[in-house]
């Protein structure tokens, strides 16, 4: 039982935070069970230079990818091809070229074509598991965002109400509407954030695209555990922006600096010595709907803080030449 509760939380721990690779990653060679000197492989190296060490590239990339049954079948489909390339270009001796005087030129050509077949296919599968990496890290953190927002706002309810007793204070009726505006506002700032996040990344793509005026490997994309972890942290990070967004907004508007919106209802006129009627109860519930929207038009802001996740999936702005 304990095995199995141990494997089911590994599992979900390794969806959530992507599969543990080696230490040391493999070569090709060390996973065929041949020496590094094999003349077999020499041979291939001396026809195809580019293309072995591009696959030894995709390889060692692949046992780091983020789900393990990708990597172990882009290994297997790699050291497959380099076991055909070897087949293939052992008919020539070592220092000729593959085939020549042996008639096996085409055969040679045969082995070596799949090696950039394969090497092809593993960029792509790699590309979309780096992606997927990168997506799914990004929901990890907005869904932590969303998860943590109820929190924040219990925990300000409760020091709201018993923090002021400790200090021989008390809050009246219309400190208390204060308060839960502005939590409805700070909730409201969360939602337009992860609303904002969502509508602008179209393509998950974007999120392994290097960044204007960097260039990286076309075959190698960025390590798919690290971009996870990095768009978890840019995930609730949009979200803490939109709180910070939706509560300068109810700050700016409460005090009396932005004029442009005018809340339906003031506190005062919902606080008195007797029950609110029909009406006070209308005014109270438009008012939060009010602080709600005014707080989720402050979250779609989030995107003019640059991140991980480019404004509009336009590039950053370069910075102005030196004089």
């Amino acid at each position: 039982m304990d095995e199995r509760r141990r494997g089911g939380t590994g599992a979900i721990g390794a969806w959530l935070f992507g599969a543990a690779g080696p230490v040391e990653p493999r070569t090709p060679a060390e996973a065929l069970g041949l020496a590094e000197e094999a003349p077999g492989l020499q041979r291939l190296r001396e026809a195809e230079p580019l293309q072995l060490d591009r696959v030894e590239r995709l390889h060692a990339a692949a046992q780091r990818a983020f789900e393990r049954r990708t990597g172990e079948a882009v290994c297997r489909a790699l050291e497959a091809a380099v076991r055909a390339g070897i087949r293939e270009t052992s008919a020539g001796p070592a220092g000729r070229p593959p085939g020549a005087g042996t008639g096996t030129g085409a055969a040679a050509g045969t082995g070596t074509g799949r090696l950039r077949a394969e090497a092809d296919g593993a960029a792509q599968r790699l590309a979309a598991d780096a992606a997927l990496a990168g997506g799914r890290g990004l929901n990890t953190g907005l869904a932590f965002g969303i998860v943590l927002s109820p929190v924040v706002l219990v925990l300000a309810l409760l020091a709201g109400r018993f923090l002021p007793p400790l200090f021989h204070a008390a809050i009246g009726c219309p400190e208390e509407l204060i308060l839960m505006d502005s939590l409805v506002c700070f909730a409201g700032g969360a939602m337009g954030a992860v609303f904002s996040v969502i509508i602008r990344l179209r393509d998950a793509y974007q999120l392994i695209r290097p960044a204007p005026g960097r260039s990286e490997p076309a075959d190698i994309p960025a390590d798919p555990v690290q971009l996870a972890r990095m768009m978890r942290q840019e995930g609730w990070y949009r979200v803490v922006v939109g709180w910070f967004l939706a509560s300068s907004l109810f700050l700016l508007i409460n005090g009396g600096i932005l004029t442009l919106l005018t809340p339906p209802a003031a506190p005062e006129d919902m606080c008195g010595p007797v029950p609110l009627s029909a009406a006070g109860h209308q005014a109270l519930i438009k008012a939060w709907f009010f602080w709600g929207s005014v707080g989720f038009l402050a979250g779609l802001n989030e995107r003019w803080a640059y991140g991980l996740v480019r404004r509009g999936g336009e590039p950053r702005p370069a910075d102005p030449p030196a004089a």
